[in-house]
């Protein structure tokens, strides 16, 4: 009987030792997840620190002043983002957010390219106009 004890605490131990390895590796992948979680709390709280300054940015105050001349650039300009507006007399120095004044800067980059575009296409159509003597 005492061997049969003997083969049964060997059994024993090797259950616990089994057991206790089963319990390290799950308590080894639970850290690594809690790790995961608490870089990703992290970087979302950079993330949102990082927005909050972009925004603090944006809603600065800047000076701007439009072009004006009494034909086409005479009347004022209505700028609006996400349902925020301004309106902005041509002529004078105004304070807007940066966001306005950063729009009026991309819609005037647009107008040139426009513009640019446009004088490559009419000198596209003389130049087969020409070619084809119409």
């Amino acid at each position: 009987m005492e061997e049969n004890e003997k083969k049964t605490l060997a059994a024993l131990r090797r259950e616990m030792e089994e057991m206790k390895a089963a319990y390290e590796a799950k308590i080894g992948v639970l850290e690594a997840e809690c790790a995961e979680k608490k870089a990703a709390e992290r970087d979302e709280k950079k993330f949102r620190a990082f927005l909050k300054g972009q925004e603090a940015w944006l809603n600065e105050y800047v000076e701007v002043r439009l072009f004006k001349d009494n034909e086409k650039y005479k009347d004022d300009v209505y700028v609006a983002i996400n349902g925020k507006n301004c309106l902005i007399r041509r002529g004078v120095w105004t304070r807007i957010r940066r966001k306005f004044a950063l729009l009026l800067d991309q819609s005037e980059i647009q107008d040139l390219r426009t513009a640019e575009l446009m004088e490559q296409e009419a000198s596209r159509f003389a130049d087969e106009t020409r070619r084809h003597d119409v």
